[in-house]
């Protein structure tokens, strides 16, 4: 079955190549004629940028089409239903969030809800309830003038410099104050609310106590923040009232204000496109990346057979072969070599680009192209100055024949494999450049072995 991608990717590539009138990128097709030097250029960079477009389209639809999904799910799972009724979940199935938009005459806002799973009934019930309770002198006002003016956070401390002790505090209501010192005002009215601490504190030969009273004053608030706390706190009525009803029922009317309710729905779709759209740029951008990376593969490839191509065709000529017969015996080889490779205990064998230029040379040859036009366009292709200076040697010895050529070969065979062996010796100074880091990391591993069991048994000399 033909990928619909893939039809739509061509009709957009060649519309789009229509529109813009760029034809190829040479870069790219640069590095396709490199790696495949008998293809079709036109054809194959044609195949890459469609190829390339067909996977942005995939990614790019799945995104569309994921994003829809979850936008449409977001607004079939609504918990409100008619009448301003949520609808409890069953006591097994847990609770669950929901975010209310109440909206009166004058004023709207957001409200985070927790509708609980129905409780059981007396006869159904297994539910347990839990208590909270947590609590020092001048210090522990932080910025507040004294215990008795408490508008701002405590500073509860755990010790303090000087003293050998550890403070454990301890409060007669969590709610208002926690055990990190942290106040809660709100809903306190009238003169304020009255909160005990107790500090113990231990390190000595007992361990003491002190209580303290500390007075929350009351919020100074404004009416609409009024009206919604008065609302949430309605809310929460409701919710203890009806425990064990399958349905709450909003309140539609309070303190003289009507009021809309409407859910709050999360919609993450168009986060999940943005995503999606992203991945496609980058599934493009890799696929060029891979090309890259080939040509470079290719280039070193070239690069490590330069010196055992030159030391063959001096072979070669040395035994009386031309440079046009050594080409061809090279080829001839190289053939015979790939049906070794076509069999399935050589199936994996990498690409031997050196060969396949040749290929095309060895062509060219057959059909009657010049021979200094041949060995020019086979430097060309090559793209390497060792090639390319190759080449020129080649074509200059159509003139001055084989002797002279000879020569050359052999200067160059010589530059050729000492150029070989500093490859070598570079490639070894990397690879342990390479093995730096893990190494490091095993020392660090070691030291940290015999230093730890060192270090914890000190404290017992």
């Amino acid at each position: 079955m033909k990928n619909p991608f893939f039809s739509l990717a061509a009709w957009v590539y060649e519309k789009t190549k229509l529109i813009s009138g760029k034809k190829y990128d040479p870069k790219v097709y640069k590095t396709l004629l490199q790696l495949h030097p008998t293809g079709d250029g036109k054809k194959m960079y044609d195949n890459f940028q469609i190829r390339k477009l067909t996977l942005m389209l995939a990614i790019l639809v799945i995104g569309i089409v994921s994003a829809l999904c979850l936008h449409l799910s977001s607004r079939m799972k609504g918990k409100l239903a008619e009448g301003a009724q949520l609808i409890r979940n069953e006591w097994d199935a847990g609770d669950y969030q929901i975010t209310l938009h109440a909206v009166t005459e004058n004023w709207s806002r957001e409200i985070p809800f927790v509708v609980k799973e129905r409780e059981l009934t007396k006869d159904e019930e297994i539910y347990l309830k839990e208590q909270l309770s947590y609590g020092l002198p001048d210090i522990i006002r932080g910025k507040n003038p004294d215990l008795a003016h408490i508008t701002q956070n405590l500073n509860l401390i755990s010790s303090m410099p000087g003293y050998p002790y550890i403070f454990t505090w301890s409060s007669s209501n969590y709610e208002r104050i926690n055990a990190s010192g942290k106040i809660n005002r709100r809903d306190i009215d009238g003169n304020g609310e009255k909160v005990s601490l107790v500090v113990t504190i231990s390190g000595g030969q007992e361990k003491t106590s002190f209580t303290y009273e500390v007075l929350l004053l009351p919020e100074e608030l404004g009416e609409e923040e009024t009206f919604f706390r008065a609302l949430e706190k309605e809310l929460l009525q409701i919710d203890l009232e009806g425990k064990s009803r399958g349905q709450i029922r909003l309140p539609k009317r309070l303190m003289g204000k009507e009021i809309e309710w409407k859910e709050v729905k999360s919609d993450s779709s168009i986060l999940l496109f943005f995503l999606f759209f992203l991945g496609s740029l980058l599934a493009g951008k890799g696929m060029e990346s891979d090309l890259e990376k080939s040509r470079r593969i290719r280039n070193k490839q070239l690069i490590k057979d330069y010196s055992g191509f030159v030391s063959k065709l001096r072979l070669y000529l040395s035994a009386g072969l031309t440079v046009k017969n050594a080409f061809l015996r090279m080829t001839a080889d190289y053939e015979k070599w790939q049906e070794q490779e076509r069999s399935p205990q050589n199936r994996g064998r990498k690409k031997w680009y050196l060969m396949e230029e040749m290929q095309v040379s060895c062509h060219q040859l057959e059909n009657g192209v010049a021979q200094e036009k041949v060995y020019q366009d086979f430097g060309k292709r090559c793209g390497e100055m060792r090639y390319r200076r190759l080449s020129f040697l080649l074509a200059v010895q159509l003139k001055q024949g084989n002797d002279q050529l000879l020569t050359l070969l052999e200067k160059e065979t010589n530059d050729a494999q000492e150029e070989r062996k500093n490859l070598a010796r570079k490639a070894g100074e990397e690879a342990g450049t390479k093995l730096l880091l893990p190494m490091l990391l095993m020392l660090v591993v070691v030291m940290l072995l015999v230093l730890l069991p060192a270090y914890t048994g000190f404290g017992n000399i």
